[in-house]
């Protein structure tokens, strides 16, 4: 008791315990700071996110060209937290999951994007006629364009036509083949703040429509680690009372390696 009163009528020992606690306490308050400003930064990031979400649900298809004359459809994206998604947006999320396979989770899926080609075209092609009989002759068709790279089509087909008292008759079913190749080139560009998703082709005559981009986001993962309170172990530097191997109690700095249990307000 009396080793007590000693230290605590110490000035120097005493400034070193106020100042201990008052660090302590400026922790505690910094811990209490940076807590407020995790959880206003979730909250305006899910705000921003609806809004966002609001907006692409009211966006339509935009298309324009470019210098080349190409067209190029965009579309406002969305942005779905796969951690707390919503009725409707799992019920977009599951379509996707079930055409292309994808695990359960999302896990190491960063962006889903769907899109409807339609092609409206006319074209003339090269014919050929090879006589069977005297009243019979088959007509070949062909044609093969490139457009660019990876943008292609080829056409064959073949008719049989009959030619009895004056008229022209087509002697069974017409057989007609196209192959089609085609490129489409796609970027998500942030404009004025917002992501949007970018197609196009060179293919003449493809229009693209009815697009969609949806962007995920794991709120989970991004997440500070959440501090526990426990036990551990570590070197402890500091100043009080300590007992020397010839069982003497003295006060001073110290130095040690032990066992410790600290909260999680104090953990940093």
């Amino acid at each position: 008791m009396s080793k007590i009163k000693e230290i605590l009528s110490n000035k120097s020992t005493l400034s070193f315990i106020l100042g201990v606690v008052l660090v302590l306490l400026f922790l505690r308050q910094c811990e209490q700071t940076n807590k407020i400003k995790r959880e206003l930064q979730i909250t305006q990031e899910t705000s921003n996110r609806n809004f966002n979400n609001y907006l692409a649900t009211t966006d339509s298809v935009s298309v324009y060209k470019n210098k080349n004359g190409d067209l190029i459809s965009s579309i406002r994206s969305y942005e779905f937290d796969i951690v707390n998604l919503k009725g409707d947006q799992k019920e977009i999320i599951k379509k996707y999951q079930d055409v292309l396979s994808l695990n359960k989770d999302l896990n190491n899926v960063n962006t889903l994007i769907s899109a409807e080609l339609a092609i409206k075209d006319s074209l003339l092609a090269t014919t050929n006629v090879v006589e069977i009989d005297s009243t019979t002759s088959q007509i070949n068709y062909s044609r093969f364009d490139v457009f660019s790279k990876g943008n292609t089509r080829r056409l064959t087909g073949s008719s049989t036509v009959k030619f009895d008292s004056g008229k022209f008759y087509v002697i069974g079913e017409s057989q007609f083949k196209i192959d089609q190749t085609f490129s489409l080139s796609a970027a998500i560009e942030n404009i004025d703040g917002a992501n949007r998703l970018k197609l196009s082709t060179t293919y003449p005559g493809l229009e693209i429509s009815d697009i969609e981009n949806i962007n995920l986001i794991n709120t989970k993962l991004n997440q500070q680690y959440k501090k526990k309170s426990g036990w551990s172990i570590g070197i402890g530097v500091g100043y009080g009372i300590n007992l020397n191997n010839n069982q003497v109690i003295s006060t001073g700095p110290s130095i040690g390696l032990g066992v410790y249990w600290s909260p999680k307000w104090l953990r940093f």
